[in-house]
């Protein structure tokens, strides 16, 4: 196997966020009105509403939204007020054990590693570099710059074709079931699914195995699964 897609939230990094959190409600609307902005979460809403789609796979930018409620902030203080959005809800970013190991093997093979996910890139980007994965993947493509979801197979189909893989020689891993194994396969790729602490509590293992090319419930399983087809080049 030459090239492995990955999704990222579940599947590389752990991830936890409570933006119905009151003390991320408050804490956030007092920094977003040092910027001169009030009532933020009200516009907030209005604005995400105006952008919303009938699409069931339509991914907005939310950057697009801040962008909306503070137009006369330049744009390196408007990122910095996204990735606030973002840091003042989370409360757990951690890489799953062997994870960065992972791509790093996988790349020393002489594979190709791309980032497939959905994801929105104000936030995502500043975690994967604080991660030290940014600079690890051959691509990356997220939702919200494509404007469209897994598990559209749209989404796997543009990324295939921008960077020129075979669809023989490709995989992906993600850790839902819907989103990544039947969106995967719509496209034609072979999948490997990990059943994670963040997967879909309805994701049934076994039924899992009957559909996907790989699926495990145990990490070092799927890292060893993913070495060995990577020798197969």
């Amino acid at each position: 196997m030459k090239n492995f897609l990955f999704d990222l939230y579940g599947t590389l990094v752990d991830v936890r966020t409570d933006e119905n959190s009151q003390k991320f409600i408050k804490r956030y609307e007092r920094y977003f009105a040092r910027l001169g902005y009030k009532n933020f979460w009200e516009n907030y809403s209005k604005a995400c509403e105006e952008i919303n789609s009938e699409d069931e796979f339509f991914e907005p930018d939310i950057f697009e939204v801040f962008k909306k409620l503070a137009p006369d902030v330049d744009e390196e203080k408007l990122n910095k007020a996204a990735y606030t959005f973002r840091k003042y809800s989370r409360s757990k970013l951690k890489l799953y054990g062997g994870a960065k190991e992972l791509l790093i093997e996988l790349k020393k093979s002489g594979a190709k590693v791309y980032l497939v996910s959905n994801a929105q890139a104000c936030f995502s980007v500043p975690e994967l570099k604080k991660l030290k994965l940014y600079d690890l993947f051959d691509g990356i493509e997220l939702s919200s710059d494509f404007g469209r979801k897994k598990p559209c197979k749209d989404f796997f189909t543009h990324a295939l074709k921008k960077y020129g893989l075979d669809i023989g020689q490709s995989i992906y891993c993600g850790n839902d079931f819907r989103a990544d194994v039947l969106g995967a396969k719509s496209a034609g790729l072979a999948t490997a699914y990990i059943n994670s602490n963040i997967s879909p509590r309805d994701d049934d293992l076994e039924k899992i195995k009957e559909v996907a090319t790989f699926a495990t419930s145990d990490y070092k399983s799927l890292i060893n699964y993913l070495l060995n087809e990577s020798e197969k080049n």
